[in-house]
Protein backbone atom coordinates (compact mmCIF):
# COMPACT_ATOMS: atom_id res chain seq x y z
CA UNK A 1 0.00 0.00 0.00
CA UNK A 2 1.30 3.29 -1.42
CA UNK A 3 1.68 6.50 0.68
CA UNK A 4 -1.08 7.96 -1.16
CA UNK A 5 -3.81 4.88 -0.45
CA UNK A 6 -3.26 5.50 2.96
CA UNK A 7 -3.83 9.49 2.45
CA UNK A 8 -7.52 8.42 0.74
CA UNK A 9 -8.30 5.76 3.44
CA UNK A 10 -7.59 8.20 6.34
CA UNK A 11 -9.79 10.85 4.77
CA UNK A 12 -12.39 8.32 3.35
CA UNK A 13 -12.44 8.12 7.55
CA UNK A 14 -12.36 11.22 8.37
CA UNK A 15 -15.45 11.87 6.18
CA UNK A 16 -17.54 9.01 7.40
CA UNK A 17 -17.06 10.20 11.11
CA UNK A 18 -17.97 13.59 10.04
CA UNK A 19 -21.13 12.05 8.64
CA UNK A 20 -22.14 9.96 11.28
CA UNK A 21 -21.73 13.16 13.87
CA UNK A 22 -23.76 14.79 11.28
CA UNK A 23 -26.59 12.43 11.44
CA UNK A 24 -26.33 11.80 15.19
CA UNK A 25 -26.64 15.79 15.43
CA UNK A 26 -29.54 15.75 13.41
CA UNK A 27 -31.41 13.20 15.19
CA UNK A 28 -30.57 14.92 18.31
CA UNK A 29 -32.28 17.89 17.32
CA UNK A 30 -35.01 16.54 15.91
CA UNK A 31 -35.96 14.68 19.20
CA UNK A 32 -35.58 17.79 21.00
CA UNK A 33 -37.92 19.48 18.60
CA UNK A 34 -40.32 16.75 19.14
CA UNK A 35 -40.23 17.35 22.73
CA UNK A 36 -40.86 20.62 22.77
CA UNK A 37 -44.19 20.07 20.55
CA UNK A 38 -44.93 17.46 22.81
CA UNK A 39 -44.40 20.25 25.59
CA UNK A 40 -46.58 23.15 23.55
CA UNK A 41 -49.38 20.31 23.34
CA UNK A 42 -49.23 19.54 27.03
CA UNK A 43 -49.36 23.09 27.80
CA UNK A 44 -52.38 23.91 25.71
CA UNK A 45 -54.40 20.95 25.63
CA UNK A 46 -58.15 20.45 23.74
CA UNK A 47 -60.40 17.92 25.83
CA UNK A 48 -63.74 17.08 24.23
CA UNK A 49 -66.53 16.67 26.71
CA UNK A 50 -68.00 13.31 26.95
CA UNK A 51 -71.71 12.56 26.53
CA UNK A 52 -72.08 12.87 30.52
CA UNK A 53 -70.60 16.63 30.18
CA UNK A 54 -73.14 17.20 27.31
CA UNK A 55 -76.32 15.81 28.98
CA UNK A 56 -75.07 18.22 32.60
CA UNK A 57 -74.73 21.43 30.64
CA UNK A 58 -78.25 20.71 28.92
CA UNK A 59 -79.62 19.91 32.73
CA UNK A 60 -81.25 17.03 31.05
CA UNK A 61 -81.53 14.60 34.11
CA UNK A 62 -83.22 11.93 32.19
CA UNK A 63 -80.37 11.61 29.85
CA UNK A 64 -77.69 11.38 32.15
CA UNK A 65 -79.44 8.58 34.34
CA UNK A 66 -79.63 6.50 31.12
CA UNK A 67 -75.88 7.19 30.49
CA UNK A 68 -74.90 6.02 34.05
CA UNK A 69 -76.82 3.37 33.17
CA UNK A 70 -75.16 2.39 30.27
CA UNK A 71 -71.86 3.34 31.63
CA UNK A 72 -72.76 1.03 35.18
CA UNK A 73 -74.03 -2.08 32.13
CA UNK A 74 -70.58 -1.79 30.52
CA UNK A 75 -68.53 -2.03 33.57
CA UNK A 76 -70.07 -5.29 34.80
CA UNK A 77 -69.96 -6.75 30.99
CA UNK A 78 -66.62 -6.15 31.76
CA UNK A 79 -65.91 -7.61 34.92
CA UNK A 80 -67.85 -10.91 33.37
CA UNK A 81 -65.17 -11.30 29.92
CA UNK A 82 -62.23 -10.44 32.51
CA UNK A 83 -63.59 -13.38 34.99
CA UNK A 84 -64.47 -15.24 32.09
CA UNK A 85 -61.24 -15.16 30.20
CA UNK A 86 -62.92 -15.13 27.20
CA UNK A 87 -61.61 -15.07 23.99
CA UNK A 88 -63.65 -12.68 22.26
CA UNK A 89 -63.32 -9.14 21.40
CA UNK A 90 -64.91 -6.64 23.95
CA UNK A 91 -64.78 -3.05 23.50
CA UNK A 92 -64.60 -1.09 26.23
CA UNK A 93 -65.50 2.52 27.10
CA UNK A 94 -63.31 4.99 26.52
CA UNK A 95 -65.14 7.43 29.01
CA UNK A 96 -66.27 7.52 32.16
CA UNK A 97 -67.95 9.51 35.33
CA UNK A 98 -64.88 11.01 36.16
CA UNK A 99 -63.40 11.69 32.63
CA UNK A 100 -62.10 15.65 32.37
CA UNK A 101 -63.23 17.43 29.58
CA UNK A 102 -63.10 21.11 28.40
CA UNK A 103 -60.57 23.94 28.64
CA UNK A 104 -60.43 23.58 32.30
CA UNK A 105 -60.30 19.63 32.64
CA UNK A 106 -63.66 19.60 34.48
CA UNK A 107 -65.29 16.48 35.45
CA UNK A 108 -69.13 16.25 35.38
CA UNK A 109 -69.87 16.76 38.61
CA UNK A 110 -67.62 20.16 38.12
CA UNK A 111 -70.11 21.47 35.36
CA UNK A 112 -73.08 20.09 37.23
CA UNK A 113 -71.86 22.09 40.85
CA UNK A 114 -71.26 25.32 38.36
CA UNK A 115 -74.54 25.25 36.90
CA UNK A 116 -77.59 26.98 37.94
CA UNK A 117 -79.68 25.16 36.09
CA UNK A 118 -83.33 24.15 38.05
CA UNK A 119 -82.04 20.43 37.83
CA UNK A 120 -78.53 20.91 39.00
CA UNK A 121 -79.63 19.52 42.31
CA UNK A 122 -80.70 16.20 41.33
CA UNK A 123 -78.03 15.96 38.41
CA UNK A 124 -75.44 16.47 41.56
CA UNK A 125 -76.91 13.43 43.23
CA UNK A 126 -77.46 11.71 40.50
CA UNK A 127 -73.55 11.45 39.63
CA UNK A 128 -72.37 10.76 43.11
CA UNK A 129 -74.60 8.28 44.56
CA UNK A 130 -76.03 6.71 41.22
CA UNK A 131 -72.49 7.36 39.26
CA UNK A 132 -70.08 7.37 42.25
CA UNK A 133 -68.50 10.22 41.33
CA UNK A 134 -65.13 11.53 42.45
CA UNK A 135 -65.76 14.56 44.43
CA UNK A 136 -62.45 15.00 44.82
CA UNK A 137 -61.31 15.26 41.64
CA UNK A 138 -59.68 18.76 40.93
CA UNK A 139 -59.55 20.84 37.60
CA UNK A 140 -56.78 22.74 36.01
CA UNK A 141 -57.10 25.74 38.43
CA UNK A 142 -56.68 23.04 41.20
CA UNK A 143 -60.63 23.02 42.67
CA UNK A 144 -62.65 20.25 43.35
CA UNK A 145 -66.31 20.12 42.41
CA UNK A 146 -68.05 21.58 45.62
CA UNK A 147 -65.66 24.51 45.38
CA UNK A 148 -67.80 25.71 42.06
CA UNK A 149 -71.06 25.05 43.41
CA UNK A 150 -73.15 28.29 42.67
CA UNK A 151 -76.27 27.62 45.19
CA UNK A 152 -76.75 27.16 48.56
CA UNK A 153 -79.08 24.39 47.46
CA UNK A 154 -75.96 22.59 45.32
CA UNK A 155 -73.89 23.07 48.53
CA UNK A 156 -76.61 21.31 50.34
CA UNK A 157 -77.06 18.33 47.83
CA UNK A 158 -73.43 18.05 48.78
CA UNK A 159 -73.56 17.74 51.86
CA UNK A 160 -76.46 15.04 52.20
CA UNK A 161 -74.70 13.02 49.81
CA UNK A 162 -71.57 12.74 52.10
CA UNK A 163 -74.14 11.51 54.45
CA UNK A 164 -75.45 9.05 52.46
CA UNK A 165 -71.98 7.86 50.84
CA UNK A 166 -70.43 7.70 54.39
CA UNK A 167 -66.76 9.25 55.51
CA UNK A 168 -64.62 6.31 53.99
CA UNK A 169 -65.69 7.40 50.89
CA UNK A 170 -63.52 9.74 50.02
CA UNK A 171 -61.61 12.46 51.88
CA UNK A 172 -64.53 15.18 52.06
CA UNK A 173 -62.90 17.95 54.44
CA UNK A 174 -58.96 17.75 53.12
CA UNK A 175 -59.31 16.58 49.12
CA UNK A 176 -63.21 17.36 48.22
CA UNK A 177 -63.83 20.82 50.65
CA UNK A 178 -67.50 19.45 51.22
CA UNK A 179 -69.33 20.89 54.66
CA UNK A 180 -70.30 18.61 57.24
CA UNK A 181 -72.70 15.90 56.54
CA UNK A 182 -75.91 16.14 56.00
CA UNK A 183 -79.50 13.84 56.65
CA UNK A 184 -82.60 14.09 55.22
CA UNK A 185 -83.90 14.68 58.79
CA UNK A 186 -81.34 17.48 59.16
CA UNK A 187 -82.91 19.45 55.99
CA UNK A 188 -86.48 19.17 57.34
CA UNK A 189 -85.27 20.47 60.11
CA UNK A 190 -83.55 23.15 58.68
CA UNK A 191 -86.70 23.74 56.67
CA UNK A 192 -89.14 24.03 59.53
CA UNK A 193 -86.69 26.31 61.22
CA UNK A 194 -86.42 28.95 58.06
CA UNK A 195 -90.58 28.56 58.09
CA UNK A 196 -90.37 29.55 61.80
CA UNK A 197 -88.66 31.89 61.01
CA UNK A 198 -90.56 33.43 58.36
CA UNK A 199 -93.41 33.03 60.00
CA UNK A 200 -92.13 35.14 63.43
CA UNK A 201 -91.02 37.91 60.84
CA UNK A 202 -94.62 38.11 59.61
CA UNK A 203 -96.19 38.25 62.64
CA UNK A 204 -93.89 41.22 63.54
CA UNK A 205 -94.36 42.45 60.55
CA UNK A 206 -98.25 42.61 61.21
CA UNK A 207 -97.82 43.62 64.60
CA UNK A 208 -95.53 46.64 63.57
CA UNK A 209 -98.30 47.49 60.85
CA UNK A 210 -101.19 47.01 62.87
CA UNK A 211 -98.82 49.23 65.74
CA UNK A 212 -98.09 52.04 62.85
CA UNK A 213 -102.04 52.17 61.85
CA UNK A 214 -102.60 52.88 65.12
CA UNK A 215 -100.26 55.74 65.72
CA UNK A 216 -101.20 56.95 62.74
CA UNK A 217 -104.96 57.49 63.69
CA UNK A 218 -103.60 58.40 66.62
CA UNK A 219 -101.58 61.02 65.20
CA UNK A 220 -104.71 61.99 62.60
CA UNK A 221 -107.50 61.78 65.79
CA UNK A 222 -105.25 64.48 67.71
CA UNK A 223 -104.54 66.80 64.64
CA UNK A 224 -108.39 66.63 64.42
CA UNK A 225 -109.09 67.46 68.28
CA UNK A 226 -106.20 70.32 68.19
CA UNK A 227 -107.52 71.66 64.70
CA UNK A 228 -111.49 71.55 66.33
CA UNK A 229 -109.76 73.44 69.53
CA UNK A 230 -108.23 76.30 67.30
CA UNK A 231 -111.69 76.71 65.22
CA UNK A 232 -113.46 76.70 68.52
CA UNK A 233 -111.10 79.49 70.27
CA UNK A 234 -111.30 81.27 66.97
CA UNK A 235 -115.29 81.39 66.62
CA UNK A 236 -115.54 83.11 70.60
CA UNK A 237 -112.80 85.38 69.40
CA UNK A 238 -114.81 86.32 66.15
CA UNK A 239 -117.53 86.59 69.01
CA UNK A 240 -116.05 88.62 71.34
CA UNK A 241 -114.97 90.67 68.11
CA UNK A 242 -118.97 91.10 67.11
CA UNK A 243 -118.18 88.66 63.96
CA UNK A 244 -120.18 85.45 63.31
CA UNK A 245 -118.14 81.86 63.39
CA UNK A 246 -117.18 80.97 60.63
CA UNK A 247 -119.44 78.34 58.54
CA UNK A 248 -118.05 75.62 56.49
CA UNK A 249 -118.43 77.33 52.86
CA UNK A 250 -116.80 80.22 54.43
CA UNK A 251 -113.55 78.17 55.66
CA UNK A 252 -111.59 79.48 52.27
CA UNK A 253 -108.76 82.26 53.04
CA UNK A 254 -110.79 84.59 50.71
CA UNK A 255 -113.76 85.29 52.32
CA UNK A 256 -115.20 88.85 53.89
CA UNK A 257 -114.75 87.99 58.11
CA UNK A 258 -117.51 90.78 58.31
CA UNK A 259 -119.99 89.56 56.02
CA UNK A 260 -118.45 86.08 55.07
CA UNK A 261 -118.71 86.67 51.38
CA UNK A 262 -116.33 85.04 48.63
CA UNK A 263 -113.59 87.47 47.41
CA UNK A 264 -111.98 87.10 44.19
CA UNK A 265 -108.56 87.41 44.41
CA UNK A 266 -106.10 86.63 46.97
CA UNK A 267 -106.65 87.19 50.83
CA UNK A 268 -103.50 89.40 50.68
CA UNK A 269 -105.21 91.35 48.15
CA UNK A 270 -108.57 92.30 50.29
CA UNK A 271 -109.17 95.19 53.07
CA UNK A 272 -106.91 94.55 55.99
CA UNK A 273 -107.74 95.93 59.68
CA UNK A 274 -105.84 94.61 62.53
CA UNK A 275 -105.96 90.27 61.61
CA UNK A 276 -109.62 90.29 59.69
CA UNK A 277 -109.76 91.06 56.03
CA UNK A 278 -112.94 92.57 54.31
CA UNK A 279 -114.22 92.75 50.74
CA UNK A 280 -115.34 96.17 50.68
CA UNK A 281 -114.73 99.59 53.01
CA UNK A 282 -118.30 99.35 53.78
CA UNK A 283 -117.58 95.74 55.67
CA UNK A 284 -114.64 97.95 57.11
CA UNK A 285 -116.98 100.69 58.74
CA UNK A 286 -120.06 98.52 59.66
CA UNK A 287 -117.40 96.18 62.01
CA UNK A 288 -115.67 99.50 63.74
CA UNK A 289 -119.20 100.67 64.18
CA UNK A 290 -120.57 97.14 66.08
CA UNK A 291 -116.89 96.81 67.73
CA UNK A 292 -117.06 100.87 69.02
CA UNK A 293 -120.93 99.73 70.23
CA UNK A 294 -120.01 96.96 72.18
CA UNK A 295 -117.33 98.73 73.82
CA UNK A 296 -119.81 101.75 74.77
CA UNK A 297 -122.21 99.07 76.00
CA UNK A 298 -119.75 96.81 78.19
CA UNK A 299 -119.00 100.49 79.64
CA UNK A 300 -121.78 101.50 80.81
CA UNK A 301 -122.35 97.70 82.49
CA UNK A 302 -124.84 96.53 79.84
Amino acid sequence: MTVEDVRVSDETEENVVVERSGVEQGGEKGKQQQAEEETKVLKNPTLSYTPLHEAVLKGDLDRLIELLNELEETEEQEVIVEDSNASEQFTPTIYDVNTQGGDDFQTPLHLASASTHPNAPSLITALLIQGRANPSAIDSRGRPPYFLASTDKSRETFRLARGTLGEDYCSWDDEAKVGPPLTLDDVELKKAKALEKKRRQRARQKEKKAADKAAEEEAAAKQRKEEEEAKRLADAKRVRDGLKPKTTAAAASNVCDFCQKVVKGRRSQMFQRLEYAYCSTDCVKRHQRELAAAAATRRLGG
